[in-house]
């Protein structure tokens, strides 16, 4: 008779060789992951087995069921929705605590863009930029380009770990953005800073790069304890 622990512990092992096959497969977010049938042969345990596996991983944000498609690997496997806990957080002040982390690293993420970028870097740096100062033009909402830049900055660096970091502080201050996009001058301000990190990033040069993303992120601070 085999008990439930031994259950649980068989389908936590499954779930870790599921992850091995993703890993050594080299499958990327939004790839389709084998069958239940499938992964049932080759992993050589029952179906019920694989379903407890799978029902694991997706709590652990590996992976994704799309009904009537499959089960596919996440957008942004193994992070959480919320990894920093900002929702139980006391809301008071936790914006310019969050531009204060940003202020801490990614002038040096700049620094190592400029430094590391490579010539498609730079090109969907310019594209993000030229989308970016459009919306901003038009007077439309330039939240989504606006983290989109950044998030190319921190790919930038080639740094895996940078990466990921970024886009969840980004995530999580999308609420500044929000009250900062009305103030005046705040979109010329943006463009101006954006388009000299740019700059700085193509010429790989690393101190302006520096420069003027911790500016950016200081003038945003500045705009905040003004609301």
């Amino acid at each position: 008779m085999v008990c439930m622990f031994d259950k649980v512990l068989l389908s936590e092992k499954v779930a870790n060789n599921i992850k091995k096959l993703i890993i050594d497969n080299e499958l990327q977010p939004g790839d389709k992951l084998s069958n239940e049938i499938e992964l049932s042969k080759i992993l050589n345990v029952s179906r019920s087995t694989i379903r407890e596996s799978v029902k694991i991983l997706v709590s652990m944000n590996i992976l994704e069921i799309r009904r009537g498609k499959g089960t596919f690997v996440c957008e942004k496997p193994g992070i959480a929705t919320d990894p920093l806990g900002v929702t139980f957080m006391n809301k008071k002040d936790l914006l310019l605590y969050l531009f204060e982390t940003r202020l801490i690293i990614e002038p040096e993420i700049a620094a190592l863009a400029a430094k590391r970028a490579k010539e498609k870097n730079v090109e969907a740096l310019e594209v993000a930029f030229m989308k970016m100062e459009k919306d901003i033009l038009e007077g439309k909402d330039h939240t989504e380009t606006d983290m989109d830049f950044h998030n190319i900055i921190a790919k930038s660096s080639q740094n895996p770990i940078i990466k990921r970091i970024v886009p969840i502080i980004n995530d999580c201050i999308k609420e500044g953005y929000l009250e900062t996009k009305d103030i005046p001058e705040s979109g010329e301000k943006v463009i101006y800073y954006h388009e000299k990190v740019l700059d700085a990033i193509k010429n790989k040069d690393e101190k302006a790069a520096k420069k003027y993303m911790k500016e950016h992120i200081e003038n945003g601070m500045g705009q905040i304890r003004k609301k």
